[in-house]
C-alpha cells in the first residue's frame, strides 16, 4: 500500500512538473546561466567582449539556423 501511495504521488509530480515547463523555465535558465557566466569575468575581461545577448536574441539566431 505504501509503495503504490509512493508511486502515485511520484506520477502526480512528475505530471505537475511537465506541465510547468516551457518557454518561461528555458529563459530563465538561459538567464540565469548568462548571468553567472556574465558575473564569473571580471569587467577588464569583459572589456572589448561583444555582451551575450538576451532571450529574445538568441531564440531568433536559433530559428535563423534552422
Amino acid at each position: 500500500m505504501v509503495r503504490f501511495v509512493m508511486l502515485l504521488l511520484t506520477v502526480l509530480s512528475m505530471l505537475l512538473f511537465s506541465g510547468c515547463t516551457g518557454d518561461n523555465v528555458r529563459h530563465g535558465l538561459y538567464e540565469g546561466i548568462r548571468t553567472r557566466h556574465d558575473l564569473q569575468n571580471s569587467p577588464p575581461e569583459r572589456f572589448g567582449k561583444p555582451e551575450s545577448p538576451d532571450y529574445q536574441e538568441y531564440e531568433r539566431m536559433r530559428k535563423e539556423q534552422r
